[in-house]
């Protein structure tokens, strides 16, 4: 009787172990599930490569190896430079910016005031040559008429 009343329970509480060991599978696979669907969308997005220089969060940084879990950033900053390793869950909410040209930049106020300068001194130029000229013009024909 208490074998038969064991077996029972057993095939009774069998299916809800079943479920939650299931459970229990699915939400330690589901950080690692999501981790890699946005390192293969952060890997397959032609906008960012291994390599590329790009600026994150402020510091200048590199993308030194896209990972199926993580991604490594090489960081400058006052400290010098460091490796940033960021889950691929987080990348979306970054602020991640990719320098595209280091070169070119938006003018201080000081090169706008230097450029004005070098304009105004190049109209001024020209005028004044050209009023010497029309005054060499003037006392030559003065000149001439004497």
């Amino acid at each position: 009787m208490t074998d038969q009343l064991g077996i029972e329970i057993a095939e009774l509480i069998m299916p809800w172990i079943a479920i939650l060991v299931s459970l229990m599978i699915a939400f330690w696979t589901k950080d690692f599930v999501q981790n890699l669907a946005q390192g293969l969308k952060f890997k397959m997005n032609p906008a960012f490569n291994e390599g590329d220089t790009v600026i994150l969060g402020g510091d200048d940084a590199i993308i030194v190896k896209i990972g199926i879990n993580q991604t490594v950033f090489g960081v400058y900053s006052d400290r010098g430079y460091t490796w940033r390793y960021i889950q691929n869950t987080r990348i979306p909410s970054l602020k991640l910016e990719k320098v595209i040209n280091n070169e070119v930049h938006k003018d201080s106020s000081l090169e706008k005031a230097h450029k004005l300068q070098k304009l105004l001194d190049e109209a001024q130029s020209e005028q004044i040559a050209k009023n010497k000229k029309e005054i060499s013009e003037i006392k030559n024909g003065k000149n001439n008429g004497k």
